[in-house]
């Protein structure tokens, strides 16, 4: 029998304030454990030859339509994490909804990539794979702790053109500033995405929580968007469902600076809504309408926020 959530008084006020939100199957979402998936990772071998691998272990699974090399288990006989092929880096294990943001942003062969907030390096061994071995990521996080994990994971996956760094991310641009062609911001957020690891996270949130997050949120995307080349792009992402940490930082970097643009996102089969541009008796920004929200019920896995921004200019 699935056990009851309590969400804090709080929270319940405000996602009951929340547009075009079915509470009732939000918290149905959290009662259920995420789903296992994976990526391919084709820099050390071809991809339908691990699978192929897999499946004499009989693993079955099927492909998201919403990732390159990205598959969901249906049926997992063994654990994943054991494996000799998750042991040598073959694969990836990796939340469906965490592989949509390096998706959005879309690194080609070539490009100089930062990370700003990676480890441990879900997002970083997803981006090197894009990457091919042409180009430059330099993978950040400011915790030395999580650096150790992400220097691990960037080794098992066999990334080679990659430069890790140990700092607060609000200071990168004081030394790269308009360095790189693309910024990903996976910001640290309060992670009402994701309640169905942790239940606690629903139990204690509260708003002071989310606007303090907000304040580091908002350094971080300025930051990181100085930090692109004119004609670059930046995604910023989060695993949360409020509108200070999403929308409102989105909208905080379109006051701050007159070249960033909004861009459409779309992937196909993937289920989400449009960003929030009214809010709490505020008019947002309408171009927050090109920014995507994924409520955990929407595709059964995690809740995300996405957004897609242009730094005008010629690169």
């Amino acid at each position: 029998m699935l056990g009851e959530i309590k969400l804090s008084e709080s929270l319940r006020e405000y996602l009951s304030k929340m547009p075009d939100l079915d509470l009732d199957l939000l918290l149905e979402a959290y009662r259920k454990p995420l789903p296992t998936s994976f990526r391919v990772n084709t820099l050390k071998m071809d991809e339908h030859e691990v699978l192929e691998m897999l499946k004499e272990k009989g693993v079955s699974f099927k492909k998201i339509p919403w990732t390159r090399y990205g598959y969901v288990v249906e049926d997992e006989p063994i654990d994943l994490g054991k494996t000799v092929e998750h042991m040598l880096g073959l694969i990836y294990i990796q939340a469906p909804i965490s592989m949509v943001p390096v998706e959005v942003l879309n690194p080609k062969p070539g490009e100089k990539v930062l990370d700003l907030c990676a480890a441990p390096g879900s997002k970083s061994t997803q981006i090197a794979q894009f990457l091919d071995g042409l180009g430059v990521l330099v993978a950040n996080d400011v915790s030395f702790d999580r650096v150790k994990a992400l220097a691990s994971n960037l080794q098992r996956f066999g990334v080679l053109n990659v430069i890790i760094t140990l700092m607060d991310g609000r200071k990168f641009p004081r030394f790269a500033r308009e360095c790189f062609d693309k910024v990903l911001v996976d910001a640290p957020c309060s992670s009402l995405g994701i309640v169905s690891k942790n239940w606690g996270i629903a139990r204690s949130w509260n708003l002071e929580l989310a606007k303090r997050l907000s304040k580091l949120q908002r350094q971080l995307i300025i930051a990181g968007f100085d930090c692109l080349k004119p004609g670059g792009e930046l995604v910023y992402a989060t695993c949360t469902l409020t509108v200070e940490e999403n929308e409102m930082v989105v909208q905080h970097l379109l006051e701050r600076r007159e070249d960033a643009v909004l861009k459409e996102i779309n992937l196909p089969s993937l289920g989400y809504r449009c960003g929030i541009v009214e809010w709490d008796g505020m008019k947002l920004d309408e171009g927050l309408e090109k920014t995507i929200r994924i409520m955990p019920y929407d595709n059964w896995a995690e809740g995300f926020y996405v957004a897609r921004v242009l730094k005008e200019g010629d690169s």
